[in-house]
């Protein structure tokens, strides 16, 4: 019992201190670069699988808001952190607070889709592109148009409006688009098209970047980097379970009606663009960060940012490891060791010595081991061939410096080169500069066995005559001893030997424009490895590597006098000075050329002067202090104020705009770096108009700003004009039309109506032949029956069975004698208004229906309040409950109702007669039910019936005795309800 209450203790506890946790959640927002989609299912999947919630934190989602800068959004704190294009970089290098927290595409899906005639982006030239300068990524894609020469005003940019209908009908000639998931929509309807990608044309751009402030960083380290995290955590788990997420976007998120199948074409093309399995999910790559930075500065025309200052834009937890992907860290664990070769003797680059790895490689190679935490074993070799032999046959897992070259390709995986070397040849000192390999065709060079250079020299220089030696300091030997004319190698290792072996009468006599690119080469099979020497070698900061070279560059230089030295230095001299002189000579005469173009500047400006007056546009210009410095002619006409009139104004601006915050707006607008671009603006003339004026900036060569104005006034008029008489016109359309509809409606009731009463008056006429017909027979039955009776009663014949016959015909002639009446009567076209009572019309038209009713042994039940009288037309109102009855019944027969019964009942509510008709037909069909007071509606076969039934009903009830005629569906079938008033009579 006491374990059991412990047990329970700590539940109950547990319980509480959840409930506690929940209270205690920090509330941060993040504002999402786009509306709800696939494109942030890790931040979904964060919040919805309680990761977010571990680190004590409760994250809103804001969605993008075409009116809100994303940016401004995070700095003025309307959110904490944001999700955006790699155009931040601009806001953070334009001084903004910013601060890099994590990367999750490592390719901007961002594209242009152009139509199928345009190929590259120098065919987007006068083209029309959609969608491109009305966007917060406009810069990624005005970065590629940079390299080809496009500028801003090289194309037409359209809003986006009807985009695939415009592209279909080749209205536009390119439009921007995400391949994430617009690309769906284009390939679901077979759409041909081309695709411009920035990435194929220069820097590759981040994209779904998410980023704080500094403040945020400096205030609340731990929840920035507890928010990364648990997004990071968030994106493995959608990404492992795609379908789940999915199902979670429908459910909560799905604000863009997306279904699933688009949200998992998004997902798996997210997938591809996060290359999560070569980089770390979230990673940022300083180098990337640089050149992303560097083409916005080119584009830009901005400074280009310091590495210094990117970096610590970056937010980096402290640590000397490196972010592995689940799978690296997987393939270190079950590796072990990493077994290495080097070049046992190619100092200071690399050697072996002692048993021990040292060099600018093995300072590298250290720091690796360091941050991947996994040790390295040094497998020992004679020379570089062995080392390469080593490799291929799997021995060793790496070279530790090596070049890439098309052979060694078939069996190795290369780094990103780590250390650039100049080639350099060596030969007897005193030898000429040697630059060209043309000028050794007929030389014999030395080189190491086996070294990349061989490789790519002979294919380079087919005719070279290379001989391959074993060591560096066997190749000097052989150039001291003459038997080859020069040795081939980098300039650190030949320096190095010249020294350490003290060669006196070699020396480096030459540099050519190749150079050695060594990089970390590692087997193929493993791919994976590669990844991991990838980045721990990005990892090393400039810094280290700069320390690592100059630990290890011991080169000196002999002092000795090099008379082929002092000769080039007096050549150079000699060539110095001629320059000199000879730009002396060309000074004078661009001093010359200099008057002259003055002379032709003054025409041009006195030309300018002429043409700023008469151009038929308004052209001014304000200086810093809002004082008008020009004002053309034009300016005078439209305004009323001469030049010599508004210079004198302290505050011109006051004149055409009296509210000081516009005068304030247009200030601001002068200094606007927008060119070409016309806004509108409203400003009053000197007699008090309101014109509307379209202005622009057109920036002069000295950088002055001058402001191009059209005056639309009688354009906007106009247009005010004719979008009033449109809207008139719209209106007095709209209006015939609804008369129009409303006489069709009118007519085809009248019509109706005729039809009715026509065959109303051809059945009466029919009845009255009818009756006349059947009166003289049933008078000479009545008669007979008589003649029998009196004969019978002669003879004294009594026979009770007889005698009830004899009554019951004459009962039947009587009531066939009084039916003939009941139908002149109700088909009589001439109808009068009279007081009667209810309970009459519905006895006439059960009467009528007396034979069906009795044949299908249906339940007819009359609740009547007594007395009920109601003054209108007593044929209209049965020939409604007639119709109705009728159909009840017809429902009744075809449903094969057991136990079929009709309920009529009827009473007063105040100044109107309600009768309600009910069967138990089952009712009528709910699609149906809204229909079946249209004309010729009816579900019965056309043999029986025409479907004008219930139309004709409603019709008289509403329109000949002013009621309602309503339908509804009860328990057991339906129930019409009609609504009448009792009219006005004496008692």
């Amino acid at each position: 019992m006491k374990y059991f209450l412990l047990i329970f203790y700590g539940f109950i506890l547990n319980l509480y201190s959840n409930n506690f946790d929940d209270s205690k959640l920090e509330n941060i927002k993040l504002q999402l670069q786009w509306k709800h989609q696939f494109e942030f299912a890790g931040f979904y999947a964060a919040k919805e699988k309680g990761f977010y919630k571990d680190v004590g934190l409760d994250v809103e989602f804001i969605e993008f808001d075409s009116k809100k800068n994303i940016v401004n959004e995070v700095v003025n704190k309307n959110a904490d952190y944001g999700l955006t294009y790699s155009s931040f970089i601009v806001d953070y290098m334009n001084g903004k607070p910013l601060v890099f927290v994590a990367n999750f595409f490592k390719q901007s899906p961002l594209v242009l889709v152009t139509q199928k005639d345009i190929y590259t982006p120098a065919d987007l030239r006068n083209k029309k592109i959609m969608g491109l300068l009305d966007s917060s990524h406009e810069q990624i894609v005005l970065t590629m148009l940079d390299k080809f020469n496009i500028t801003k005003n090289d194309f037409q940019n359209i809003p986006r409006k009807s985009v695939v209908e415009s592209f279909i009908n080749k209205k536009i000639d390119a439009l921007t688009v995400f391949t994430t998931n617009e690309i769906y929509t284009l390939d679901k309807l077979g759409i041909k098209y081309n695709i411009l990608d920035p990435a194929a044309f220069g820097t590759k751009f981040y994209d779904l970047n998410l980023f704080t402030t500094k403040s945020e960083l400096m205030n609340n380290p731990s929840r920035v980097e507890n928010f990364k995290q648990a997004s990071i955590k968030g994106w493995e788990y959608a990404l492992k379970n795609k379908n789940e997420i999915v199902d979670i976007i429908l459910k909560k998120y799905n604000t863009q009606n997306k279904s699933k199948e688009a949200l998992l074409f998004e997902a798996n093309q997210i997938e591809y663009l996060m290359l999560s399995n070569i980089y770390p999910i979230g990673s940022v790559d300083l180098e990337r960060v640089q050149n992303i930075s560097d083409s916005f500065a080119q584009t830009l025309f901005m400074p280009r940012e310091s590495k210094e200052k990117l970096e610590s834009f970056i937010h980096k937890k402290e640590s000397n490891s490196i972010e592995l992907t689940i799978k690296q860290k997987e393939y270190l664990k079950n590796k072990k060791v990493i077994k290495f070769c080097v070049d046992p003797n190619w100092l200071p680059l690399e050697k072996i010595e002692n048993g021990k790895h040292i060099g600018i490689s093995s300072e590298f190679l250290n720091l690796i081991k360091e941050s991947i935490g996994i040790p390295f074993y040094l497998i020992e070799t004679n020379n570089w061939t062995e080392s390469l032999d080593k490799i291929k046959k799997k021995e060793c897992d790496i070279l530790a410096l090596a070049e890439q070259t098309p052979s060694r390709k078939k069996y190795l995986n290369f780094t990103t080169p780590y250390v650039k070397m100049p080639l350099v040849i060596a030969t007897k000192s005193g030898l000429p500069f040697i630059n060209n390999f043309n000028e050794l065709e007929d030389k014999v060079l030395g080189i190491v066995k086996n070294y990349s250079m061989v490789e790519l020299l002979k294919d380079k220089y087919p005719n070279i005559n290379l001989v391959e030696i074993d060591s560096i300091e066997e190749g000097l030997k052989l150039v001291s001893q003459e038997k080859i004319f020069g040795f081939l190698d980098n300039l650190m290792s030949i320096n190095h030997e010249i020294q350490k072996n003290n060669i006196p009468d070699v020396s480096i006599t030459g540099q050519f424009s190749e150079n050695f690119f060594l990089s970390i080469a590692s087997r193929n099979d493993e791919n994976i490895l590669n990844e991991i020497l990838e980045k721990a070698l990005l990892s090393i900061d400039n810094k280290s590597r700069m320390t690592f070279i100059e630990k290890w560059n011991n080169i000196k230089y002999e002092l000795k006098t090099d008379y082929q030295l002092i000769l080039q230095t007096i050549f150079f001299g000699i060539v110095l000075i001629s320059v000199f002189i000879y730009w002396n000579l060309k000074l004078t005469q661009e001093i010359k050329k200099k008057e002259i173009i003055q002379k032709k500047l003054k025409e041009s400006e006195e030309k300018f002067r002429t043409l700023f007056d008469i151009a038929p546009v308004l052209l001014d210009a304000f200086d810093k202090n809002g004082k008008v410095v020009l004002w053309n002619k034009e300016c005078e006409k439209v305004f009323g104020y001469s030049l010599e009139e508004i210079k004198k104004e302290e505050n011109p601006l006051s004149l055409f705009y009296p509210d000081p915050l516009i005068q304030r707006e247009v200030f601001d607008d002068f200094n606007c770096k927008d060119e070409n671009i016309y806004k509108e603006w409203t400003p009053l003339t000197r007699d008090g108009r309101k014109l509307i004026i379209k202005w622009a900036n057109i920036k002069l060569p000295n950088n002055e700003i001058l402001h191009i104005g059209i005056d639309i006034t009688q354009e906007r008029t106009n247009e005010i004009l004719l979008y009033e008489s449109k809207q008139e016109l719209e209106k007095l359309n709209n209006s015939l039309e609804e008369k129009i509809k409303d006489e069709i409606q009118k007519n085809t009731k009248q019509q109706l109506l005729l039809m009715q009463q026509s065959k109303l008056a051809q059945m009466g006429e029919m009845i009255e032949n009818i009756a006349h017909q059947w009166r003289q027979p049933l008078a000479q039955v009545n008669s007979s029956v008589l003649l029998i009776d009196v004969e019978l009663k002669k003879n004294r014949f009594q026979n009770e069975i007889i005698e009830n016959k004899l009554i019951e015909i004459e009962s039947l002639t009587s009531y066939m004698s009084k039916t003939i009446d009941d139908f002149k009567n109700f088909f009589d076209p001439n109808k009068k208004k009279s007081i009667f009572k209810v309970e009459e019309s519905i006895i006439k038209a059960r009467n009528i229906l007396k034979g069906r009713i009795k044949e299908s042994h249906i339940n007819l039940i009359i609740n009547i309040e007594e007395e009920l009288k109601i003054y209108s037309y007593l044929e209209e109102l049965q020939q409604v409950i007639l119709i109705i009855l009728n159909n009840a019944i017809d429902a009744i027969i075809l449903n094969k109702v057991l136990n079929p019964k009709i309920l009529i009942n009827a009473y007063s509510k105040d100044s109107e007669i309600m009768i309600f008709i009910e069967d138990n037909a089952l009712g009528i069909e709910p699609e149906i039910i809204d229909k079946i007071f249209e004309p010729y509606f009816t579900t019965k076969q056309k043999s029986r019936g025409t479907g004008l039934g219930l139309y004709i009903s409603k019709m008289i009830i509403e329109d000949g005795l002013n009621g309602s005629l309503d339908v509804e569906n009860k328990k057991n079938g339906a129930c019409f309800k009609i609504k009448i008033p009792k009219g006005e009579y004496d008692e």
